[in-house]
């Protein structure tokens, strides 16, 4: 079966402890016609933003209506400068586990009610779709350079029902899939189906029912793209690859990863972290479950990301307020930055009922702003990351390193609260913070700096 082919589900649990030079997604180039030199570090956006903001561009959205009339989504992309352009699909996978296309079937081979993990039909069936659309597009004049998807439905535990395990076990298809699995008795997997290998059994599953997903994505969506656009980027929200040593998910779960859709991982970094992680935090030895230890966990699981030779990382960020009082926010976009990360995808959503307030131009604005900074301290063809050791429950200090593009190396340090000063080794004395939650410092390629608390 096409879905479960060449899947080696692994196994493993711990917690990230080397940091992995980030990914550049694309070289700088020159803009058409004005002979200036592209910023690097730009974000796409959810919702448009004002034209003051320089560095944020629009995603165009293609909605079900749109795939009869691709002429129309093509207009819309000839807007957004050269290099610019990213689509997203909305709902573009919408019946992939629905209908009786691929559910479960009986052992007389009758469609069930019950989404399966044989996902071959219904992903032809998207990507005929696809592919008649990307080429519509093109032959348009449609221009495509990033590929958006937020697809959030699956087959993981959680979503598992008994009547639904039962169903999938039931299907004359499913001995391969036990065999590959390692274990028969597919109920294990259910959050409350209880028993000695249910943990262990839920992490295989998840893995690879999420791997399973995403390749019946890539089949139905980015390849039909990619034929067409070469030189196409593509991921998927939260789709990304977590093998080997795991950080913990937002409800304190290590849980391996192998969910690539397209090229690029786009994992979500929102400034908050959900309640079964704070629980789980509040026993642990890691210092706190504020604003600070937020930034922390963030930048942890991005370091377990980077943790092997993956694909580039375009990560998912929130708009400022939608995390109340939280002074560091743009420290997330800071260290993200110095860290590897060249560009992002802005959740910016505009209010859609009377007296709501999301997104405000204020949010959109200190994004930009942050970017702008990055671009400055940066410049247009800055190296890689640098290492600067790992990150810890309990690390003090928030250090990320990235050569600019004039050869030194620039620091970024994000401090906890109630930090009055910095010291900086080798000798050099003390730096005030000012209150600040971070602070900026450079130094030459050949003498590169560590930070204490400075007390």
């Amino acid at each position: 079966m096409m879905m479960l082919a060449r899947y080696r589900p692994t196994f493993a649990l711990g917690v990230v402890a080397t940091v992995f030079a980030g990914w550049l997604i694309s070289r700088p180039s020159v803009a058409q016609g004005s002979g200036a030199r592209r910023a690097l570090f730009e974000a796409w956006c959810w919702s448009p933003a004002a034209r003051a903001d320089k560095n944020l561009y629009p995603m165009v959205w293609v909605r079900h209506s749109n795939y009869a009339d691709p002429g129309k989504i093509a207009a819309e992309a000839s807007r957004l400068p050269h290099g610019r352009v990213a689509l997203f699909m909305w709902n573009a996978a919408s019946s992939l586990l629905k209908g009786s296309l691929d559910a479960s079937r009986t052992a007389a081979g009758r469609p069930t009610q019950y989404p399966s993990p044989w996902l071959d039909q219904g992903a032809a069936q998207i990507s005929a779709k696809m592919t008649r659309f990307f080429r519509e597009y093109k032959a348009a004049g449609g221009r495509l350079n990033y590929l958006v998807l937020d697809y959030e439905a699956g087959l993981g535990s959680w979503s598992m029902s008994k009547a639904n395990l039962l169903a999938i076990s039931a299907d004359p298809r499913s001995a391969a899939l036990k065999k590959k699995l390692g274990f028969s008795n597919l109920l294990s997997v259910g959050t409350s189906a209880g028993g000695p290998c249910s943990e262990r059994c839920r992490r295989i599953w998840n893995e690879m029912m999420g791997h399973i997903v995403a390749t019946a994505l890539n089949h139905a969506i980015y390849r039909p793209a990619r034929k067409i656009f070469s030189r196409l980027r593509a991921g998927n929200y939260d789709n990304v690859i977590m093998l080997g040593l795991i950080a913990p998910d937002e409800n304190g779960y290590y849980q391996p990863l192998d969910t690539i859709f397209g090229n690029v991982q786009n994992p979500s970094y929102y400034n908050r972290i959900a309640w079964g992680l704070r629980g789980w935090l509040a026993t642990q030895e890691t210092g706190g479950h504020g604003p600070f230890a937020t930034l922390r966990y963030e930048l942890l699981n991005l370091e377990a990301i980077q943790r092997g030779a993956h694909p580039p990382i375009v990560p998912w960020i929130s708009y400022k307020s939608y995390v109340k009082n939280n002074p560091y926010y743009r420290e997330l976009i800071y260290q993200l930055a110095m860290r590897g990360v060249n560009h992002f995808l802005y959740w910016n959503p505009r209010a859609w009922l009377k007296g709501q307030i999301l997104t405000t131009t204020h949010d959109n604005t200190v994004l930009n702003n942050c970017l702008t900074v990055l671009n400055k301290k940066l410049g247009s063809t800055p190296g890689k990351a640098l290492g600067t050791g790992a990150i810890t429950w309990n690390t003090a200090l928030l250090v990320a390193a990235r050569t600019t593009s004039t050869g030194r190396i620039l620091y970024r340090v994000t401090v906890p609260p109630g930090t009055k000063a910095i010291g900086i080794h080798p000798g050099r004395r003390p730096v005030a913070t000012n209150g600040k939650t971070g602070v900026w410092v450079m130094s030459s390629a050949d003498r590169p700096l560590t930070f204490t608390v400075s007390h």
